[in-house]
C-alpha cells in the first residue's frame, strides 16, 4: 500500500502536515511517500512493514509485523511495535511502551510513558527516557542523558527503574538502576 498526496480523504493542513482521519490498515507494507509528516488520528498497523519518507504521527497505536523506517520522526499516543526494529532520523514518542524485536534506533531522543524494550540494542543521538524500564538485549548508547522509572502512575517504590543490558557504551545514568546482563 503506498500512500501518496492522492490517497482518498487525505487532508493537508496549514501547517504542511497531511491528516488521515480514522485508521491505516494493511496486509502489506505500508509506505508513504509524502513530502511532509503524516497524522493519522487512528491507529497504524502493518502485517509487514512500514516506511515513512519523513515523519508520522497516530493518535493511537503504530505497530508493524517487520519493522518501521521514518526520515524523521515517529509518534504514537499510544504504544509503537515492530517484529523487527524500529528507526527514525529524529526522535521516537510514545504515550505508552516501545517495543521492537531487534533494534531501536533514532537520531535524536527515545521517549515511553511505560517502558522500551529491544531484542538486539537501542541507540539515541540525544537522551532516552521511560516511565518505567528499559531493556536491551546486548547495548545501550546515548549521546546524552538515560532516565528510567520517571512515571507519574506509581509511587517510586512501585515503579520499574531497571536499565537492563549486556553494555552500557555510552550516556549519562540520571535515573534508574543499571543491571549488566551477560
Amino acid at each position: 500500500m503506498k500512500i501518496t498526496k492522492l490517497w482518498e480523504g487525505l487532508k493537508q493542513i496549514a501547517n504542511g502536515d497531511y491528516v488521515l482521519e480514522g485508521d491505516l490498515i494493511s496486509e502489506e507494507i505500508i509506505e508513504i511517500d509524502l513530502d511532509d509528516r503524516l497524522v493519522v488520528r487512528g491507529s497504524v498497523v502493518s502485517k509487514k512493514g512500514i516506511a515513512i519518507r519523513y515523519g508520522i504521527k497516530a493518535g493511537e497505536g503504530i505497530e508493524a509485523g517487520c519493522g518501521i523506517k521514518a526520515g524523521e520522526g515517529i509518534e504514537a499516543g499510544y504504544g509503537i511495535k515492530a517484529g523487527w526494529g524500529i528507526e527514525a532520523g529524529y526522535g521516537i514518542k510514545a504515550g505508552w511502551g516501545i517495543e521492537a524485536g531487534w533494534g531501536i534506533t533514532a537520531g535524536e531522543g527515545i521517549t515511553a510513558g511505560e517502558g522500551i524494550e529491544a531484542g538486539w540494542g537501542i541507540t539515541a543521538g540525544w537522551g532516552i527516557t521511560a516511565g518505567e524500564g528499559i531493556k536491551a538485549k546486548t547495548f545501550i548508547c546515548s549521546e546524552k542523558r538515560i532516565f528510567a522509572g520517571i512515571c507519574v502512575y506509581h509511587t517510586n517504590e512501585n515503579c520499574e527503574k531497571e536499565i537492563r543490558c549486556a553494555e552500557l557504551r555510552k550516556g549519562e545514568i540520571c535515573f534508574g538502576d543499571l543491571v549488566i546482563q551477560k
